[in-house]
């Protein structure tokens, strides 16, 4: 087990903190008070915390354009406002995408499948195990996806064919991967991490 990995939370009941145990309010404060990009060990390689803060970050720029108007806000208002960036993941199992005819919500397992169809898709990628960290096998998997709100990051392991730059492939994975998942989910891939395991020189 890696420490990426984490046992099924598929009956977990705390929806105060993501699938990996961090809390939702120590993430949400973090992200409030500027420090979102400042990621610890832990969030540099967790893709629960990754997606968890861009959706926070991209739900909190309202109010900092605000503050950067010098416009000081009720304090009413601003704990309405946190209260209800808390609620729009308040199910890290799935992402939410919301519009003006309602919500969909689309689950983790599904972004790992998507993911997984793509990048084998591209050119030079023999496999891409997928795995989603909620619980939800699909093969032997080696992609893992957190959601939170409208945001998604994803973590590949693939094995390539021998005799292609290997961050080329990378780079080829990750656009694709980022298009299908827009295409498909209507979800943001804030961060998509390739990890190439192996490489196999014969067809």
């Amino acid at each position: 087990m890696t420490e990426h990995d984490q046992p099924d939370h598929t009956d977990r009941r705390d929806r105060d903190t993501l699938p990996c145990c961090t809390s939702v309010d120590v993430l949400l404060t973090q992200v409030a008070d500027g420090r979102g990009a400042d990621r610890d060990v832990h969030q540099q390689g967790c893709v629960h915390c990754q997606a968890a803060l861009a959706e926070y970050d991209r739900l909190l720029s309202p109010l900092r354009d605000l503050a950067a108007e010098q416009v000081i806000a009720p304090e009413g208002p601003m704990e309405e406002a946190l209260a209800r960036i808390r609620s729009a993941i308040d199910d890290s199992d799935y992402a939410t995408v919301r519009t003006a005819d309602g919500v969909t919500r689309v689950a983790a397992r599904v972004v790992v499948a998507a993911a997984r169809h793509s990048a084998e898709g591209v050119p030079g990628v023999r496999v891409a195990l997928s795995r989603d960290l909620s619980g939800h096998r699909d093969s032997d998997s080696e992609i893992t996806a957190g959601v939170a709100g409208a945001s998604t990051a994803l973590e590949i392991t693939l094995a390539a064919d021998f005799g292609r730059p290997l961050h080329q492939l990378a780079d080829d994975v990750r656009r694709a991967v980022v298009a299908t998942v827009r295409h498909l989910t209507d979800l943001e891939p804030v961060q998509v991490t390739v990890l190439i395991d192996d490489v196999f020189t014969e067809p």
